[in-house]
């Protein structure tokens, strides 16, 4: 991993600050998250591979230790509004006196100046003043936003990653910690550096929702299929246009050209006609394999299927390379914020105990299920002329006994025997205890081996 022995302290936040402690963990760091006394909120979403700890800033004590734990880590991420820490004696200026290496990452949605800097605000709101919210919508509606990923998790919080690790490599050079400045308005804008760049071609000339790349073209978009569902086009190039006018089953001759822009909302309504005639199943085998540029929407519950995520042991199915029973365990409790989870570490961690647990379980059970007392003397039951000769390790006696007999010195163990004689006649011993160990405990073996088998399936 490659921040392993790299350590962060994240003082717990919403959002963006999580999500980049969650990356740099993902990559090896030891990041601690620092909670609030009493914060009843799930912290818990974005927790992956992270340790924490509780305590009250406000309090001396509490902003004493904090200032220990900055002297001796590598970053410390700080989501909070403009001037909060320096109230609490945290600010860079004193943490990087007593650590000089120390990357003090501030993460905040207008920066740490402005008239804008220090009142409150959401994805929303910066992703209004970065400009590119009024890029996004249909031709004549309002816009609106993508849920809330451009503004925190793009603008914000992987933009401060990437800070913190170009920050990181400085101070391989020089030795000394950086002040890194992410706010989400100017993160967004930078994000969105394609479209400032390509203001000048021609490619964002036409009202909202009527270019080439937000909706307008009839093939850059997305359509109804007969089942409800929904799939998407992406058929820019003219080879690959030319591949879905056929699997559309339309002819080439009959459509105007593709780059008509005059022409696209009736070549809109005539592909979503024929869409709409087919289901999503049925559009996916006649564009599966091709570069038609054509894929299904699919829903949270249907990507967990898709063969493209388990051919690729996709993040999204399987966050921690964990599948049955214990994955799914795993991943609907929040490890890291019980007491479990703090002492034990992380979720493989966890994995190994209770796998651990449970074989250990499984052994005592299958010892219990053993009989401590022989069943029935079955040496009768056996003629003479079967029995093998010239076994070293023998009795006089054939137990149906799930144990091994201890048989030593030519005599038969008094607890085990019926009648406790010692054996008169060496050459009427008929077994060994090599023998006792498979008749007797195969029974007993068999069904507890599928069992711990089934049990290694189930959890792997």
């Amino acid at each position: 991993m490659a921040l392993r022995g790299i350590s962060v302290l994240e003082l717990a936040g919403l959002g963006p600050g999580p999500y980049c402690g969650m990356v740099l963990a993902d990559f090896g760091a030891h990041v601690v998250r620092v909670d609030r006394l009493g914060d009843l909120r799930d912290l818990g979403v974005l927790a992956r591979a992270k340790r924490s700890l509780a305590v009250d800033l406000k309090r001396p004590q509490g902003a004493a230790v904090l200032r220990r734990l900055c002297a001796r880590t590598d970053v410390v991420l700080e989501p909070f509004r403009p001037g909060v820490m320096e109230k609490l004696q945290l600010g860079p200026e004193i943490l990087q006196k007593e650590n000089p290496k120390l990357i003090y990452a501030r993460l905040s949605g207008f920066g740490q100046s402005g008239r804008f800097s220090r009142v409150a605000g959401h994805d929303i709101n910066y992703l209004a003043l970065s400009g590119v919210l009024s890029k996004i919508g249909r031709n004549g509606e309002n816009p609106f936003p993508p849920l809330n990923l451009l503004a925190d998790f793009g603008g914000g919080g992987l933009m401060c990653t990437l800070g913190i690790l170009m920050a990181l490599f400085e101070r391989t050079r020089s030795g000394k910690g950086q002040v890194i400045d992410a706010n989400m308005v100017e993160g967004t804008a930078y994000l969105s550096s394609f479209l400032w760049k390509t203001q000048q071609i021609g490619l964002w000339d036409q009202p909202q929702g009527q270019n080439l790349l937000d909706g307008g073209a009839p093939f850059y978009t997305t359509y109804k299929t007969a089942d409800g569902g929904f799939m998407a086009v992406g058929a820019l190039e003219p080879q690959f246009y030319k591949l879905l006018i056929e699997g559309l089953g339309l002819r080439h001759d009959e459509l105007p050209p593709q780059m008509s822009m005059s022409d696209w909302p009736e070549m809109k309504k005539r592909f979503a006609d024929v869409f709409a005639r087919k289901t999503k199943a049925e559009w996916c085998q006649i564009f599966d394999g091709t570069d038609a540029c054509v894929t299904p929407v699919l829903t949270f519950e249907e990507v967990a299927h898709h063969d493209h995520n388990k051919e690729r042991g996709s993040f999204i199915t399987d966050e921690q390379g964990l599948g049955g029973a214990l994955g799914y365990l795993l991943g609907a409790i929040d490890w890291a914020h019980l007491e479990i989870g703090r002492v034990l570490g992380t979720e493989f961690q966890v994995m190994f105990f209770f796998s651990a647990l449970v074989l250990a379980l499984c052994f005592i059970i299958h010892l219990c299920s053993i009989p401590e007392a022989p069943l029935r003397d079955v040496s009768k039951d056996i003629s003479p002329q079967q029995a093998p000769q010239d076994f070293p390790l023998s009795s006089d006696k054939m137990y149906q006994y799930g144990s091994i007999e201890k048989a030593k010195n030519h005599s038969v163990n008094p607890e085990l025997a019926l009648q406790g004689e010692k054996n008169k006649n060496p050459a009427e011993q008929v077994r060994c205890k090599f023998f006792f160990l498979y008749s007797g405990k195969i029974p007993f073996l068999l069904p507890f081996s599928f069992f711990y088998y089934s049990l290694f399936c189930l959890l792997i």
